[in-house]
């Protein structure tokens, strides 16, 4: 198994006709126009980001290995623009599933930051093509649903949907599946990912995601974020 395990969370949505609101209106835009304003909303995050801090934990359970869950909790600190570290506090269950499938997604998270990386698989015209297909609730907010197509086969890019917030132009929702098999031995990775809103920021809040592996059947990984700790580009640069 390699590093680009995408683990992803389940917020229903409530369809909405286009143009109606949930607390938020939603312009009729087409799918180019949300992805400009996507980008620059991001632009615009990133550049009032110095970093942040979150307690997380990892859970796994599989079809071979359900008698005894597999955890670990982490201390995750973030410095603009790419330094990233994960501590381990806690951890419970398998060493070696820990190991191989924890550990590996961990790798993942630190490559994905990387300038380079962060670049090849953003949500950009460069790296897919998306369809609009509608506007939903999530989180009783308007949101855009679109069909987002990898123009590429590469580990760190998916097919499935992305929800666009129609207020701040932020992603806070995405389900798919992986195009491209990181190992021979990780056979598919489907996932959902949700986002919580903390300050003028958008964070991981829940990921859930289905992983077959060759020889060991499937495994199911949650992954859960609380405390978020934010700090500006301005209070960073106080430190």
């Amino acid at each position: 198994m390699r590093t680009s395990i995408v683990a992803m969370a389940l917020v229903l949505g409530v369809t909405l006709p286009m143009g109606a609101s949930a607390q938020t209106t939603a312009p009729e835009l087409s799918a180019e126009e949300i992805i400009e304003r996507l980008q620059e909303a991001n632009r615009q995050r990133d550049d009032r980001l110095g970093g942040y801090e979150v307690s997380r934990r990892y859970a796994l359970r599989g079809e071979l290995y359900s008698r005894q869950p597999t955890t670990m909790d982490v201390e995750v600190s973030f410095r603009t623009p790419s330094e990233l570290k994960i501590d381990t506090r806690a951890q419970q269950g398998s060493a070696f599933l820990a190991k191989r499938v924890f550990g590996r997604m961990i790798e993942g998270e630190k490559e994905s930051v990387e300038p380079e990386r962060k670049r090849a698989s953003a949500m950009t015209p460069e790296n897919y093509e998306f369809r609009l297909l509608g506007v939903e609730a999530v989180r009783g907010r308007a949101a855009y649903k679109l069909e987002v197509t990898p123009r590429r086969e590469d580990t760190f890019l998916f097919q499935g949907r992305i929800w666009v917030d129609a207020g701040d132009f932020a992603v806070v929702r995405a389900e798919g599946r992986a195009v491209k098999r990181p190992s021979f031995f990780l056979r598919k990775i489907e996932f959902v990912r949700t986002f919580k809103k903390v300050g003028p920021f958008w964070f991981p809040d829940r990921t859930d995601s289905a992983n077959e592996v060759l020889l060991f059947g499937t495994f199911w990984v949650a992954i859960e974020n609380g405390n978020y700790r934010v700090r500006l580009r301005s209070e960073a640069g106080a430190r």
